[in-house]
């Protein structure tokens, strides 16, 4: 069970997909950080554009109009810093999804391996 170790950050969730979207910041809850939702690409650049604090975006990579690579493209663009986590269940997506500068995350996951890499791209200790 986790500890909640990422509690005082704030995750981005991206997915097209209400149920996916909601069960991805449901799992992100569970390790303490805050999450925002959005259900695109143009709408989580709304949000960063808005200047909502976000420590993380964490997307889905196949999403209609603009995928989690073309999101994490233009992150890298406008904010290098921020760390972008691809969720995929296309094993050949890994490549392109590294390729924008976004660690890639493979479906399904489970709670432990997802706490995990956010940690590691927040720079948060173990504890």
């Amino acid at each position: 069970m986790t500890e909640q170790r990422l509690r005082g950050y704030v995750v981005l969730v991206v997915d097209d997909d209400e149920d996916s979207r909601a069960t991805a910041a449901a799992l992100v809850e569970l390790t303490g950080a805050g999450v925002v939702s959005a259900t695109s690409c143009d709408e989580a650049l709304a949000i960063l554009e808005s200047g909502a604090h976000i420590d993380l975006i964490f997307s889905d990579v196949v999403m209609p109009q603009a995928s989690g690579i073309t999101l994490a493209r233009i992150v890298r663009e406008r904010s290098p810093a921020l760390p972008v986590v691809l969720a995929t269940g296309y094993a050949g997506a890994v490549d392109a999804v590294t390729q924008s500068g976004a660690i890639p995350l493979i479906k399904p996951y489970a709670l432990d391996r997802l706490e995990a890499v956010l940690a590691e791209q927040l720079r948060v200790e173990r504890a």
